[in-house]
């Protein structure tokens, strides 16, 4: 990750605070397994671009702009699995992004 130019910023957030947050918000998922969720925002302010997209749709994104919200996510989901977790789009909203975390015993 060190070539990516989002990771150092994301890792530097409070993802102790991340972490217990989400460990205090369990919910079951659609597997009907136990998860903690912490909401981290929307992909409207997170991204680099600023925009919501299907991959399909190319009238408003450029290729750079997708390149560079591609690095954000990959940087993103790096450092959450770091953490013990991954990021998931909310249910309702698809713009939501969430740092999930499993609260199943192992």
């Amino acid at each position: 990750m060190e070539d990516n130019k989002y990771y150092e910023q994301i890792k530097s957030e409070d993802w102790d605070a991340i972490v217990a947050k989400a460990k205090a918000n369990p919910q079951k998922n659609d597997g009907g397994n136990l998860c903690g969720y912490e909401y981290l925002g929307s992909c409207l302010a997170m991204f680099p671009s600023g925009k919501y997209y299907m991959p399909w749709a190319c009238s408003n994104v450029t290729e750079e702009e997708a390149a560079e919200d591609e690095e954000y996510r990959e940087a993103l989901e790096a450092v959450a699995e770091e953490n013990g977790g991954w990021i998931a789009a909310g249910e309702g909203d698809p713009c939501d992004v969430f740092f999930v975390i499993s609260l199943e015993e192992e």
